[in-house]
């Protein structure tokens, strides 16, 4: 509000007193609604969560916002643009934080994949390494390396595509096909979910209504390792044509000619694996806080970055505690001490 004042001069324009001027002619104060220049916003910042890990290196959190004086009375937050237009700086919303150094941690890798056939039971592993090479870990608190594991549900079924055609003479040549294992949706699944025992051939020997024996190789079975040095395994048959029909023989009926490899060594990547740390502790003890945990990518005992980022463990998930108080700490005490 702009408001207007009297006062009463002499032609020199010194200030004298009301009693030389005529009360008459007086003019009344004059009280005018103005706007002031438009307030500039700012950045809030909440204070500092605790540090994300107890001991050793973390890090600290906060809120920033970007607020602004809309009109006397209503200091409201706004979008960050304001500020980021206005040139302001934005303060950090995470910061490192430094504890006492943490002692030996154990450090365990993903489980690997359950090698279970349909309906049968197996198990799983995974590596549980020590962080420290010249201390030990509490062996206590050590985690499991091994587990049972279930393989999957057996309504899985081979499915398998038209013959394609011949590709030579009887001896050599091939009638090749696509083996599928499927759910009963349609979908296609590894082929492990599927019972081995009955998988239909791949490969067909053909040429000529009658042809006689002689090896039969199947396509190669996946590495049985998924990195570093495994094997694969293939199926080997001694087979012919019989009346122009497929015949299955004793290997000695083969016996001419050397039998192909059924077991070869493969490699596959070498073995990058992602250790995690277990987790830290919440960063809040109300409400939604962060909890964090290390991941560290090795090959054997080297620290290296060649794991697949695709693959990397979270290293940051939220956490949910009980509510936060409404009520300032207290506060309820006071009133029951009221009613009293």
């Amino acid at each position: 509000v702009s408001k207007s004042f009297v006062t009463c001069v002499r032609y020199d324009g010194v200030e004298v007193h009301d009693m030389y001027c005529d009360a008459l002619t007086r003019p009344e104060p004059v009280h005018d609604f103005c706007i002031g220049r438009e307030c500039q916003p700012r950045w809030e910042a909440s204070s500092w969560s605790e540090c994300s890990r107890t001991c050793g290196e973390g890090f600290q959190f906060r809120q920033v916002r970007c607020w602004k004086m809309l009109s006397p009375g209503l200091d409201s937050s706004v979008y960050s643009d304001l500020c980021t237009m206005a040139d302001l700086e934005r303060p950090l919303e995470r910061r490192a934080c430094k504890s006492p150094t943490c002692g030996p941690q154990w450090e365990v890798a993903e489980w690997t994949e359950c090698p279970a056939k349909c309906g049968r039971k197996a198990q799983v592993t995974r590596d549980v390494r020590c962080s420290d090479e010249t201390r030990p870990c509490d062996p206590m608190t050590q985690p499991a390396n091994i587990k049972n594991c279930t393989g999957p549900p057996c309504e899985r079924h081979w499915t398998v595509s038209e013959w394609g055609p011949c590709s030579g003479s009887c001896g050599h040549g091939r009638m090749v096909r696509h083996v599928y294992c499927k759910t009963p949706e349609g979908r296609v699944v590894p082929e492990n979910q599927c019972p081995p025992e009955n998988k239909p051939l791949a490969t067909h020997p053909c040429g000529e209504r009658d042809c006689a024996p002689h090896w039969l190789s199947q396509d190669w079975e996946r590495c049985n390792t998924t990195c570093g040095r495994g094997v694969k395994r293939r199926i080997v048959l001694c087979a012919g044509v019989s009346g122009g029909k497929f015949q299955n023989f004793d290997e000695e009926a083969c016996g001419g000619s050397e039998k192909p490899e059924d077991e070869a060594t493969c490699f596959e990547r070498p073995c990058f694996k992602w250790y995690t740390t277990p987790w830290s502790e919440c960063t809040k003890t109300c409400g939604v806080g962060v909890r964090m945990r290390d991941v560290k990518c090795y090959q054997g005992r080297e620290l290296v970055r060649g794991c697949d980022p695709l693959t990397k463990p979270v290293a940051k998930q939220t956490c949910t505690l009980q509510a936060c108080p409404t009520e300032p700490p207290g506060k309820e005490a006071g009133h029951l001490r009221a009613a009293e």
